[in-house]
C-alpha cells in the first residue's frame, strides 16, 4: 500500500457506481496534481478492473445472507513516483483456476509480446458468455507496463477473496 490514498470505495458495484467513481477520481487527480498522462492511464485501468468486478463478481452470501464485509472495494494510492490501484471482491472457487491462468499468461509476456497476445486473443473468438476473453487484463498490463499482482484468500468452501493490484510509474 502506498502512502497517500486518492480514492477509496467499498460497496455494491454497478455500472452507475463505476461512472461515479470515475468522476470522483477525476476530481481527486486534480486535487493531487496528477499529470494528465497518469490520469488518462489510470482511468483506462479503472474502467477495465471495475467492469470486470461488475460483470464477474457474484453476490457473496455467508450463512445464507449477503454480507457487507465482502463487498467489492477499490483503492487508489500514490507516492511521489508510483500510482497503484487495488481491488478486492469475492469470486467463486470454481473461477479461481481460470482467472489465475489468464493473469499468469499475461504476466509471462513483455510489452511487445502483449500486443501480439492482444491481437491473437481478438482473432481467436474465444469469448465467454459475459464477453470476456482476458482482453482487459492484457490492456491493463500494456497500459501500466507492469506485471499484474493478485492473491486469493479462502473465505468459505465456495468463495475466495480475490485481491488484484496494478501499479505504474507517474
Amino acid at each position: 500500500m502506498l502512502s497517500k490514498s486518492i480514492l477509496i470505495y467499498q460497496g455494491p458495484l454497478s455500472f452507475s457506481t463505476i461512472d461515479l467513481l470515475l468522476s470522483k477520481f477525476k476530481v481527486a487527480a486534480q486535487d493531487h496534481d496528477l499529470s494528465f498522462k497518469t490520469y488518462k492511464k489510470m482511468i483506462s485501468v479503472m474502467i477495465e478492473a471495475l467492469e470486470n468486478i461488475s460483470k464477474y463478481s457474484d453476490q457473496f452470501q455467508y450463512n445464507g445472507e449477503c454480507t457487507s464485509d465482502f463487498y467489492p472495494s477499490c483503492r487508489i494510492s500514490c507516492s511521489d513516483s508510483l500510482i497503484e490501484m487495488e481491488t478486492k471482491n469475492p469470486v467463486k472457487k470454481r473461477d479461481v483456476s481460470l482467472l489465475r491462468k489468464r493473469i499468469d499468461l499475461v504476466n509471462e509476456h513483455d510489452n511487445e509480446a502483449l500486443k501480439e497476445l492482444y491481437k491473437s486473443t481478438m482473432n481467436n473468438g474465444k469469448f465467454s458468455a459475459k464477453g470476456g476473453a482476458g482482453l482487459g487484463l492484457i490492456e491493463m498490463a500494456k497500459t501500466t507496463g507492469n506485471k499484474l499482482e493478485y492473491t486469493f484468500e479462502n473465505l468459505t468452501k465456495d468463495y475466495f477473496l480475490y485481491t488484484f493490484r496494478v501499479s505504474m510509474n507517474m
